[in-house]
């Protein structure tokens, strides 16, 4: 097994072109899950990950495969520093989806590990220069050349010179930018670094352009293109055609110029669309439920192992001590009556953890239909924006929802994201307002994620949703008597006209219903009186959540 992975490590990134090695690393994978060698079964996966994304321009079976290795990573802490390469990669999916706030989160965290640090350095810049924060994007190069010197990575020092040299040229530096480019050609002839010919000549043709020395720049557009159409990497080809088209444009040549944008436009679009961006994000989403998921059930079990552990080893310190010390029966109950309260305080907090666990999903599937409806209405655009902003309401729920408490800032930034997403989706049919008491400090003050997000989706859906204009929500936050107390008001149609009109009559969100059951469980194991009141009003609805006053 190690013996195959070393050869996988040397050569297959030399012969890209070689159609074997799909089969070649799914041969080795195999053989790591007969031997159940945790190892090798996370190097393969990451090999045919490697061989779907980067041979086959294939990101999502690529995903599935990079998402396996590192859940086998998580499992022993001598797997961490292969973690590296898997974020990597996972970064580089996002980035060449042209989804940048996914991307540029990854590779930041990615700055945490020491090993190849120029890499992550220069990937940012790559992020920056696309997005014409041409001052940024030179800062991060700059840094990554540095310290590619520092451990003297040459292959390096070529690839970010040369990226360095387009984003200059791009903000109007053209000097710096063709000398950059120059020395990154040269240091390319002279060391014959062959697997970097192709992005390096594409960034030349760039530069060129950009200096209206058209003759080179084609010459260098065409030698890319010809030789990226061997390396099977469509990516890469999409990028050798766009420059293509764009020099033949200046130069003129509108007829070529056409036909190699139609060809770019053709396979960009294969690429890059929202439905391989929704099935991405998908895959991300149900990696994370299942993977809290399994750490929940396993919580679980643990805790009833102990119950169990805890009956009999109780049981037989009565049993001795009924026989030998019957002075000591008192002190024996109260022991145990100390071991059942420790015991129910445990199960609580796994039955919290649960609820956490169901609420999630079902906060999550009901966000993914407002991305179908978009998608239905062949409104691509709107759909990829919304998903840019729909993952960044992820991030934010799966980050909280390991926790028991977050900070009121937290939660109110997670209901501003979710509200103003739903903003969009129901076409401004309403406004509205967060407020939080001035004796309040949002920085300070703890309560359990997500509590009030049930409410505020039933009033946008059952309350406001049927609206055209003037729907309003109010969310408040105020501090009485030690206690926080927390407001959802609307002025929707009410819960009277939704039954009736739903036939819903004695049926409940099942957000609600969970949001409720956690306060009870709150109040079993911390002794409060939290509690939920529903208000129906002439006009609308107002929900009041009021807690114990907790700060951190």
């Amino acid at each position: 097994m190690n013996l195959r992975q070393s050869y996988t490590a040397k050569k297959m990134l030399q012969t890209p072109s070689d159609s074997s090695w799909l089969s070649y690393n799914l041969k080795t994978l195999s053989l790591a899950e007969e031997l159940d060698y945790e190892k090798g079964k996370l190097l393969a996966s990451n090999n045919v990950g490697v061989v779907y994304h980067y041979f086959l321009s294939d990101p999502l079976t690529a995903l599935d495969y990079y998402q396996k290795a590192y859940t086998i990573s998580e499992t022993d802490s001598l797997f961490k520093r292969y973690q590296f390469a898997l974020l990597t990669n996972i970064g580089l999916i996002h980035y060449e989806q042209e989804d940048f706030d996914k991307a540029l989160p990854i590779f930041k965290k990615l700055l945490t590990f020491p090993q190849r640090k120029s890499n992550t350095l220069s990937n940012i810049g790559n992020i920056f220069g696309l997005r014409q924060q041409t001052d940024s994007a030179t800062y991060y190069f700059k840094a990554s050349i540095i310290e590619a010197e520092r451990i003297g990575d040459v292959l390096q020092i070529v690839n970010v010179k040369s990226n360095l040299g387009l984003v200059q040229a791009q903000g109007g530096q053209l000097n710096e930018g063709l000398e950059n480019t120059s020395t990154s050609l040269q240091m390319l002839d002279s060391l014959n670094l062959e697997i970097l010919r192709v992005p390096v000549y594409i960034n030349a043709a760039e530069v060129y352009m950009h200096s209206n020395d058209l003759e080179k720049a084609e010459s260098y557009a065409r030698v890319s293109l010809n030789a990226v159409k061997s390396l099977n990497n469509l990516y890469t080809e999409t990028k050798s055609l766009q420059t293509l088209a764009k020099i033949q444009e200046k130069k003129g040549d509108y007829h070529e110029a056409l036909e190699n944008f139609k060809a770019y436009t053709i396979l960009n679009d294969s690429l890059i669309n929202t439905d391989r961006k929704v099935e991405i994000s998908r895959k991300e989403i149900q990696y994370e439920a299942d993977k809290k998921e399994a750490l929940a059930l396993a919580d679980a079990e643990r805790q009833r192992t102990i119950k169990n552990a805890s009956i009999l080893g109780g049981s037989g310190i009565i049993l001795v001590s009924l026989f030998a010390f019957v002075l000591y029966r008192r002190k024996q109950k109260a022991d145990m009556d100390k071991k059942e309260a420790q015991f129910k305080a445990t199960v609580a907090d796994v039955e919290l953890k649960v609820l956490r666990a169901q609420m999630n999903p079902h906060f999550i599937f009901n966000s993914l239909n407002s991305i179908g409806d978009y998608i239905l209405r062949n409104d691509s655009q709107a759909a990829s924006d919304y998903l840019g902003k729909f993952a960044m309401l992820m991030r934010m729920t799966l980050e909280n929802s390991d926790k028991k408490e977050i900070t009121l800032a937290e939660d109110t930034a997670l209901l501003n994201t979710y509200l103003t997403i739903e903003q969009k989706r129901f076409e401004n049919a309403f406004n509205f307002e967060i407020q939080v008491d001035d004796d309040l400090d949002i920085d300070e003050v703890l309560l359990p994620p997500m509590l009030l997000q049930p409410f505020v989706e039933n009033s946008i859906i059952h309350g406001l949703s049927t609206m055209e204009k003037g729907g309003k929500i109010e969310i408040t936050f105020e501090s009485q008597n030690n206690q926080l107390v927390c407001s959802v008001d609307d002025n929707g149609v009410g819960r009277t006209s939704t039954k009736a009109s739903t036939r819903m009559v004695g049926k409940s969100s099942k957000g609600i219903t969970i949001t409720q059951n956690r306060i009870d469980v709150l109040n079993r194991t911390k002794n409060t009186n939290g509690s939920v009141r529903i208000i129906d009003k002439d006009t609308g609805t107002k929900v009041i959540v009021t807690l114990p006053l907790q700060l951190a």
